[in-house]
């Protein structure tokens, strides 16, 4: 398997410029950010999970150097269209156009929509045992922490501008700002222009008169600092990195010059921009981008109801630089590429994947797996035509292919429930192909039948010796073998092609054999 060693690279490169910037005992700050008008997903855990493969490659280079990982949520962001994965839409479309922190919880469980949000974000970061210091927006802007840094946005008001309505269009450069003051008296954010600046008072005049999201035609002054006002995402970003002493944090890159004006800003507010490292995002099996609005690749619920977490973090491991498919269809070939690394990695190897991933889960999913061609596309593959859908029958077929299965019981009894929850979603989807079913050979299943039940030891005969037994119909009568068995496995699986039915038989047992071919003899 492939090393991996751009976490590692990372720390390294992050401590030759920190090293500049902190002293030994002062910490690294790591950040990721979350957008709270949606509940958390696949993305959410992507960013925090490859940052902390940083972290954790920093803490193993450079034990002595404390870090920190702030976990920001934008919660003071207006809410701009209604979430599709949100409830009570028309509760909350009068709130429109407000921040997420002064809008009704939709779930009517928490103080406001961004605190119900948010303590889904911390549930879900907790329940995967991820170490952050959570940060709010809102209580950044409220409790003053910003409030140094909007005093310097204002300090360097027409320079910020300056740079920033180059990147603009020329119809939109003489009503820009970089601060969206609340309304007073709608309390919306996406309502309101600045007319007019006060840099000795900071404070600022402001229209509530802008289309969209129904202004309220407020005219009123107001203080900068105190949660008066939120500034642009830009500007936002590096208000962050200025006001909590960023040092590190990765991006999309699709915020490629959203990235470029936040270090420019974060300069001239007089920070030091931290290090960035941009990473690709991710694809369907045909290519095309991740999209939760239109459901393709698959997201965070199906990847820990069909797949290990183990095979997910290692599937993030892989070089961030590149592009990753991810899509039902081949999520078997990621959990295999996973299963493999546990087949042959060392996990005291700091550049194996096992390392990362026991460092983060605190433990690796199995251990001393035998060396043989078991898989997760072999089991599915299995479950989808033998029609199984227990994980318990699943688990027997596999235990027959390899008996060393016990060593490792609890976790291929777990794949193979995931197994069956993939296979039996997945093929959901599909559509069902017709069947053309030859009943000419329908008389043959009785004679099968009489041959079984005929067959005293038939429990305790191999697979090769029960696929035998299927082909003396056949060879007695001189039928086309090949349709014998499309045959059988249309009236026993409902599919026209499927694995070595000796096999298959061994594992259901005489009973449940013949109450199947019986069940097709009545049909």
């Amino acid at each position: 398997m492939p090393k991996v060693t751009w976490p590692h690279n990372e720390a390294k490169r992050l401590r030759s410029v920190a090293s500049n910037l902190n002293n030994s005992d002062q910490p690294i700050i790591f950040e990721t950010g979350y957008g709270p008008s949606g509940l958390p997903h696949i993305g959410t855990f992507a960013e925090v999970a490859r940052t902390t493969f940083v972290i954790k490659a920093m803490q193993k280079a450079f034990p002595d150097v404390p870090v920190r990982l702030i976990t920001f949520s934008d919660d003071m962001d207006g809410l701009r269209s209604l979430p599709e994965n949100v409830p009570n839409h028309n509760q909350l479309r009068p709130f429109l156009g407000m921040p997420l922190s002064s809008i009704p919880d939709p779930y009517g469980q928490a103080e406001s929509f961004a605190h119900y949000m948010n303590g889904q974000l911390k549930s879900f970061l907790d329940s995967y045992g991820f170490e952050y210091e959570f940060y709010s927006s809102t209580q950044c802007y409220k409790n003053g922490i910003f409030d140094n840094g909007l005093k310097k946005v204002m300090d360097h008001y027409d320079q910020i501008r300056k740079i920033f309505i180059a990147t603009i269009a020329k119809d939109k450069r003489d009503a820009w700002s970089p601060f969206f003051p609340i309304c007073e008296a709608c309390g919306k954010i996406y309502t309101t222009r600045v007319v007019d600046i006060d840099p000795e008072n900071y404070s600022l005049t402001y229209h509530c008169d802008q289309n969209g999201f129904e202004p309220c035609g407020y005219i009123g002054t107001t203080s900068i600092i105190g949660g008066k006002v939120k500034v642009g995402w830009k500007i936002d970003w590096a208000l962050r990195w200025y006001t909590l002493g960023v040092n590190y944090e990765m991006y999309g890159k699709d915020l490629i010059s959203s990235a470029t004006m936040a270090s420019k800003i974060c300069t001239i507010l007089g920070g030091r921009p931290p290090v960035l490292y941009k990473y690709e995002l991710f694809l369907d099996e045909n290519g095309a981008k991740i999209s939760k609005k239109i459901g393709n690749g698959i997201s965070m619920e199906q990847w820990i109801k069909y797949s290990p977490l183990g095979a997910l973090l290692n599937f993030l491991l892989a070089n961030p630089n590149k592009a990753r498919k991810m899509g039902l269809p081949i999520l078997p070939k990621i959990v295999d590429e996973y299963i493999d690394i546990l087949r042959k990695e060392n996990p005291d190897d700091p550049n194996s994947s096992l390392w990362f991933i026991d460092n983060l889960q605190h433990r690796h999913d199995a251990s001393s797996l035998s060396q043989n061609e078991l898989s997760y596309n072999l089991l599915s593959n299995v479950a989808q035509n033998l029609g199984i859908h227990d994980a318990s029958l699943l688990y027997q077929y596999a235990k027959k292919y390899d008996p060393t299965l016990d060593q490792n019981e609890k976790f291929f009894r777990v794949l193979c429930e995931k197994v069956i929850a993939y296979v039996q979603d997945y093929e959901a989807q599909l559509p069902r192909k017709a069947l053309t079913i030859d009943f000419s050979y329908r008389p043959y299943l009785s004679e099968l039948i009489e041959l079984i039940e005929n067959t005293a030891n038939f429990d305790s005969l191999s697979s090769k010796e029960l696929q035998a037994l299927v082909f003396v119909i056949p060879k007695r009568h001189d039928l086309n073998q090949a349709d014998w068995f499309k045959f059988l496995y249309s009236v026993l699986l409902g599919k026209e092609k499927g694995p070595r039915l000796g096999p298959f038989l061994g594992i259901l047992g005489k009973k449940a054999v013949l109450s199947m071919l019986k069940k097709a003899v009545s049909d």
